[in-house]
């Protein structure tokens, strides 16, 4: 006479070479299917109208998670009321698999999406673009500074409204970073719609600004003014800011220079600019003056680092650089009589020292053809096929005779400044 399962008996059940099942004497349709493993599983078996046996799984009744006894009956029990409602417990749990997936897939979704912030995401965005672009650098500089305020919020919160306001704020203070920041992030935000991260892209339909090509250069007398200014400036500014200035190259370059692209020892000292760093993406022999050769010499090495110069904000030395050249002016101004606060020194970027050393050094007998080759300029059309002098003594000669015009300038100021006392 067969009997209602009890625990010990589901424990003891064996296996054998198929699978079998033991059924539950008094709760119609629970059974437990033995399998040739070992593993036993509670099941609830019926038969649909159209004659088709159905089963439904319950639960292990073995190992790890097993459900006991009592409550696979309960799940059987469940399972009848349905039948007797008119539903289908396996249509049911098929559903209640589907919902519960849903579930945890809607929590992971949002698990990923809260880890999304624009932080994390810029760092994929970096390793996986970026920084195998020659802009890369610049990509992260912009894009650190300008979008720091975004940092923890996730990616697919940020709206056209934010980037039209980011924008705006950027243009106020630096127009041409704001064409720049645009730029980047409409494509950074690209990249994150190829990766499924966002639908949107909020940079689109953004106004683009104007670039105006600046045409600002120092005259003889700001010249004059700056080197004086550029004693006063402390270290590592003033070494900078020669160095800047005596060599014509870019504003990166010479903030990143490392020692191990410098000869300073042979007959013809030179820095060499690697093609990773260059903007053109070529390696750049850069030789250097006498006074650039003592800058450099006199220098103390930052610990830990191979750069030259330890990091520093170029915004905030320019700014140093203005107060130092207006208080300068001010001075010379009160001795020659005249009120110091009608001083003024014109608007100036360090990148204009790079305009004015082009634009003077015609005046010095350089040819533009190895000015063109000093700043680094790619050459075009046919010269660019053909022309694969080195240019190496040309552009010596060129920084030779603009780093000796640098020091006349400063020389005449010494001796007007001693004539005026000896008069006095």
């Amino acid at each position: 006479m067969k009997k209602p399962l009890t625990a010990l008996a589901i424990e003891h059940a064996k296996p054998r070479a198929k699978r079998y099942a033991l059924p539950d004497v008094g709760h119609p349709g629970l059974r437990v299917l033995v399998y040739p493993s070992g593993v036993r599983t509670f099941v609830y078996r019926f038969r649909r109208t159209d004659k088709q046996d159905v089963t439904v799984v319950l639960g292990p009744a073995s190992g790890p998670g097993a459900l006991t006894l009592a409550q696979a009956r309960d799940a059987a029990g469940d399972a009848r009321r349905q039948r007797a409602m008119g539903a289908d417990p396996a249509d049911q749990k098929r559903a209640t698999r589907r919902a519960e997936a849903a579930r945890i897939a809607a929590e992971e979704q949002e698990a990923r999406r809260r880890e999304d912030t624009v932080a994390n995401v810029l760092a994929r965005y970096y390793a996986d673009h970026a920084d195998g672009l020659k802009s890369g650098r610049e990509v992260r500089r912009v894009l650190d500074k300008e979008l720091k305020g975004w940092a923890k919020r996730c990616v697919d919160d940020i709206r056209r409204s934010d980037a039209i306001r980011v924008l705006d704020m950027v243009k106020v203070r630096a127009p041409i970073q704001s064409k720049r920041l645009r730029a980047y992030g409409r494509h950074f935000f690209q990249w994150c719609i190829s990766k499924e991260l966002v639908d949107k892209n909020p940079f689109d339909g953004t106004a683009v600004v104007k670039e105006v090509a600046r045409d600002r250069v120092l005259t003889d007398d700001e010249l004059r003014l700056l080197l004086r200014a550029i004693d006063r400036l402390e270290w590592p500014r003033r070494q900078f800011v020669h160095l800047l200035l005596l060599s014509a190259q870019r504003l990166n370059e010479v903030g990143d220079m490392e020692w191990s692209e410098l000869d300073l020892t042979s007959d013809t000292p030179i820095w060499t600019l690697p093609g990773a760093r260059a903007k053109n993406g070529r390696a750049h022999a850069v030789p250097l003056a006498p006074i650039s050769v003592e800058i450099l010499t006199s220098m103390d090495r930052v610990k830990d680092t191979p750069r030259v110069f330890a990091s520093f904000s170029a915004a905030h030395a320019k700014t140093r650089i203005d107060e130092v050249m207006l208080e300068i002016a001010r001075e010379d101004a009160a001795a020659g009589g005249d009120d110091p606060e009608e001083a003024k020194i014109e608007p100036w970027r360090l990148h204009d020292l790079r305009r004015t050393a082009a634009t003077t050094m015609p005046r010095l007998g350089v040819d533009v053809v190895t000015i063109e080759r000093v700043l680094n300029h790619q050459m075009r059309g046919v010269m660019a096929v053909y022309q694969r002098h080195s240019f190496a003594q040309e552009k010596r000669h060129a920084l030779n005779v603009w780093a000796d015009f640098l020091a006349n300038l400063s020389a005449a100021r010494e001796s007007n400044i001693v004539k005026f006392r000896a008069g006095a």
